[in-house]
C-alpha cells in the first residue's frame, strides 16, 4: 500500500493506470488505497481530467479512452450489446436510435428482413440504416453537436414533436441506480430528455464502466427504461443497486 507521503505524481499515474485497464475509478477506493484523503485523490482527478485522460463523475471519473485491451476488444464488447439490443426490434415499428458508438453497433446488428421506421439524430447511423432494405430512415436536422456527431439543439427537439416511437434505443454516458441516466452535455441531455418523452419503451445499452457512475445532466430515472442491455461480465457491485430499479435486465452474450 502506497502512504501519504506518496508523490502526487505517482498516484496520478497509477489511477491512470487503474483507469486504463477498468475504464472507472472511485475516490473512495483511491483514498484506502492510497492512505490519502478523498481530497487529495479529488484533486488528483481534476489534474487527470484537465489532462484529457477522464471525465470527472460523482464519486469518482471514468475514463475518456477505450478500456486497455485495444480498439478490437472494444468493438466486440460494443458488437454484443448491439446484438443484444438489436433482438428486441419487431416487424412494423417505429424506432429510435441515439447517437454514439454502442448504438451504431446496435444499428449495424438490425435484421435486415425487418420491416421497420427507424428515426435517427446520428447521419453516421442513418447511412448504416440505409443497407436495410425494408427500413424506411428518418434523419433529424439541427445543430450538429461535434462530442457526439448527432443533431441536437431547438430544430431537432422541434421535430420530435411530430413523433410517436415505440421503442428508443437512448444513449447514456452513465447510469445509476439512484441518479438514473444521466449525460455530460446539457444540450445533448435537453434533447434525450424530449425522445424519452415520446417513446413507449426505453432501451439502454451501458458498457461496464457506465454502471454505477454519475454525469453532470439527469436524463431519466431507472423507473423509466423498460431494458437495461449490459455486458455478459457486469460487475456485481455495479450492477445490483440498478437491478432493483430496471424491469428487465438483458446480458449480452
Amino acid at each position: 500500500m502506497l502512504t501519504h507521503e506518496a508523490f502526487p505524481g505517482e498516484r496520478q499515474n497509477l489511477i491512470a493506470e487503474r483507469l486504463a485497464t477498468h475504464g472507472r475509478v472511485l475516490a473512495g477506493d483511491l483514498a484506502q488505497e492510497f492512505n490519502v484523503s478523498e481530497h487529495s485523490i479529488r484533486r488528483d482527478l481534476a489534474a487527470l481530467a484537465e489532462a484529457g485522460i477522464c471525465k470527472r463523475v460523482y464519486g469518482g471519473a471514468i475514463s475518456v479512452a477505450p478500456v486497455r485491451g485495444g480498439d478490437h476488444a472494444q468493438a466486440d464488447r460494443k458488437s454484443s450489446l448491439g446484438l443484444a439490443a438489436a433482438a428486441l426490434i419487431k416487424s412494423g415499428q417505429h424506432i429510435f436510435i441515439d447517437g454514439g458508438t454502442t448504438n451504431a453497433s446496435i444499428a449495424s446488428a438490425i435484421d435486415h428482413n425487418l420491416a421497420v421506421s427507424i428515426t435517427t439524430n446520428s447521419p453516421a447511423i442513418a447511412l448504416e440504416m440505409q443497407k436495410l432494405p425494408l427500413a424506411d430512415v428518418i434523419l433529424l436536422g439541427g445543430r450538429l453537436h461535434k462530442a457526439t456527431g448527432s443533431t441536437v439543439g431547438l430544430t431537432a427537439i422541434q421535430q420530435l414533436s411530430n413523433f410517436n416511437f415505440d421503442l428508443c434505443f437512448l444513449g447514456a454516458c452513465a447510469i445509476d441506480a439512484v441518479k438514473g441516466v444521466t449525460a455530460f452535455d446539457m444540450d445533448d441531455a435537453e434533447f434525450k430528455r424530449t425522445v424519452v418523452s415520446r417513446s413507449g419503451q426505453i432501451v439502454v445499452a451501458a458498457t461496464n464502466e457506465k454502471l454505477s457512475s454519475i454525469a453532470h445532466y439527469q436524463v431519466a430515472s431507472c423507473e423509466e427504461l423498460g431494458v437495461l442491455v449490459v455486458e455478459k461480465d457486469a460487475p456485481a457491485e455495479r450492477l445490483g443497486p440498478i437491478q432493483a430499479k430496471v424491469s428487465n435486465i438483458v446480458v449480452a452474450s
